[in-house]
């Protein structure tokens, strides 16, 4: 019986002490690349500066690349390693991160290079279907002209609610990363171009490449996306062309570091 007890008791002892010191915090392991997929060879920039540690200790990383390669170790975080996938193949490249502590962090990218590039539809990973169209303000653009920068395609109307509330929200991340980078092509669903154009004025929306062609929600464009169901929907272009990501809806979860992460 006191075996019993004292067994019981200790093992009060471990439980109430577990509670003192609260979780194991580790590192916060995360890869991300402007480039994902490709023609081979495809040269990758892999940013680690999106590393943290919540409680700021020293760490040390490994980057494998996946392709038989040496991997890279170090301790610098702010940095970006390039790296050349010589020939076509799907490589899952990983990040190991190791605190001072022993605690560690992972996390991985998929890069694709391919012999002719990804293959044009409207998934993630995809080549975004590629267009010439009107702006509103009497030009013409073709979407690949755009290659080398990281395109938003959102596509909207001024009828619709939600897309009047995103537009000021669109527009404050191209003011603040345009010269990184990042532009937004809107291409209307309006039935008569100037309901998109006042809007755009009335509002003080300026940093928009506004695109309309006649057909309202059934536009050439429109109906090339799939024949867009939902308003808004946004699409991120990576600087290759590539979708890299999809909202349907106010686009609250494209986040900066995302956008940092592209460009």
């Amino acid at each position: 019986m006191k075996i019993l007890l004292v067994v019981g008791t200790m093992s009060l002892v471990a439980v109430v002490l577990s509670g003192c010191f609260g979780p194991t915090r580790g590192p916060l392991a995360v890869l991300s690349s402007a480039i994902i997929s490709g023609t081979a060879p495809l040269e990758v920039g892999f940013n680690l500066s999106l590393t943290s540690h919540p409680d700021g200790r020293d760490m040390t990383f490994e980057l494998n690349f996946g392709d038989g390669s040496s991997p890279v170790s170090g301790t610098a975080f702010n940095i970006i390693l390039e790296h050349t996938y010589e020939t076509a193949g799907t490589y899952t490249a990983t990040l190991l991160v190791t605190d001072d502590k022993g605690r560690s962090g992972m996390d991985s990218l998929t890069i694709t290079a391919e012999e002719t590039g990804p293959e044009e539809g409207l998934l993630i990973g995809n080549l975004a279907p590629d267009f010439t169209a009107s702006t509103t303000d009497g030009g013409e653009i073709t979407l690949s002209d755009y290659r080398g920068n990281v395109v938003l395609l959102d596509f909207w109307g001024a009828w619709c609610g939600p897309c009047r509330n995103s537009m000021p929200y669109l527009d404050n991340l191209v003011t603040k990363y345009s010269e990184q980078g990042l532009v937004a092509i809107i291409v209307s669903t309006d039935v008569n171009k100037q309901d998109a154009v006042d809007f755009l004025a009335s509002a003080g929306l300026t940093q928009f490449i506004s695109v309309w062609e006649a057909g309202g929600k059934q536009n050439p464009i429109d109906l090339l996306y799939g024949d867009v169901p939902f308003y808004p929907t946004t699409y991120v272009l990576d600087r290759q062309g590539v979708i890299r990501w999809i909202s349907v809806g106010y686009p609250g979860t494209l986040t900066e570091p995302f956008l940092e992460s592209l460009l």
